[in-house]
């Protein structure tokens, strides 16, 4: 069993370190690092979970209810019980419960989660990064600036744009970004019995099998450009990411009664350190930016202790 999470994370950690390694010696600078993450989510990783979803059968697809509902808790009910102790304990702004919320509950899928679950689960396991994937971006990335923008509205004492118009225009974003469309046209397609032609799978195979080590290499790149500063608050924000949000996972698949594979591969995504969504936004809106960007790199290192333990969890569940 050990054996196995080493065999799968030994090459992660390694091109994670190639990555912060060539970040913190400057060989890449902005706009080729901004290049290579826009070839990562808008093409190698949409392609991947284009054709990951469309070999999926159609009664598997189906059966997939709990199991999303499962990630949709993990996911948005973590993020809003953030929020609450955030603001009402804590007496952060919203802005700042905001970003921490997403931090603590936001998991980096587009880039662990290929290289990860093609190693420990197999190709069929990209099914369920796909669903992560989309779930996570139209449901946490709408809300969040949904939240940022309400704060930043009660901050400036404008009249702003309203809060309906506000979510609507922001799902209409989220929803033009390939990591978004490209799986749900796939569902589509699996849900009205079409058939993929395998050629064009193939074509779009030759870019997506570059996503594994593209999206970790370019993750070290991004965790280099941040600074650490550890502090009580960035601690407890990454234990609730890489403790707490896989451990609240294990109780839902156990609720809901998901089984394997799905359980395991739901704790492992869980499992896998915050996206670099918040730390992106923390500057925008002026706010929270040390302890996102330090919340960003503590999550990348603790996950060397959790990870494997997430993976021995689920391995036990079988």
């Amino acid at each position: 069993m050990i054996l196995t999470a080493l065999a799968v994370l030994l090459p992660v950690f390694f091109v994670l370190g190639l990555g912060y390694f060539a970040g913190h010696a400057k060989k890449f600078d902005a706009d080729q690092v901004a290049g290579l993450n826009e070839l990562v989510l808008d093409y190698a990783f949409p392609a991947m979970m284009f054709v990951a979803t469309v070999k999926t059968p159609r009664d598997e697809l189906l059966s997939e209810g709990s199991y999303a509902l499962a990630l949709l808790v993990a996911f948005v009910g973590l993020f809003l019980a953030v929020v609450l102790i955030s603001t009402r304990l804590l007496h952060h702004s919203l802005g700042e419960a905001t970003l921490q919320a997403n931090l603590a509950s936001f998991p980096s899928v587009g880039f662990f989660g290929p290289p990860i679950f093609q190693g420990l689960f197999g190709p069929s396991s990209l099914v369920s990064i796909a669903l992560a994937t989309t779930l996570s971006s139209v449901t946490m990335i709408p809300l969040t600036l949904v939240l940022l923008e309400i704060h930043h509205q009660r901050t400036t004492r404008g009249e702003g744009q309203r809060v309906s118009s506000l979510v609507v225009q922001s799902l209409a974003n989220t929803l033009k970004k390939p990591m978004v469309w490209a799986p749900l046209i796939g569902v589509a397609l699996v849900l009205a019995g079409a058939r993929v032609p395998p050629l064009l799978d193939n074509m779009l195979m030759l870019i997506g099998s570059s996503t594994s080590g593209a999206s970790i290499f370019l993750a070290g790149l991004i965790i280099a450009a941040y600074e650490i500063r550890l502090n009580g608050e960035v601690i407890a924000n990454a234990l609730v990411k890489m403790v707490a949000q896989p451990l609240l996972m294990v109780l839902l698949v156990a609720a809901l009664k998901v089984g394997n594979p799905l359980a395991g591969e739901g704790i492992v995504i869980c499992a896998i350190p915050t996206a670099v969504f918040a730390p992106l936004l923390a500057p925008r809106y002026r706010i929270y930016e040390v302890e996102s960007s330090s919340t960003l790199v503590a999550t990348a290192l603790l996950m060397i202790v959790t990870l494997p333990i997430a993976i021995f969890a689920c391995r036990s569940l079988g």
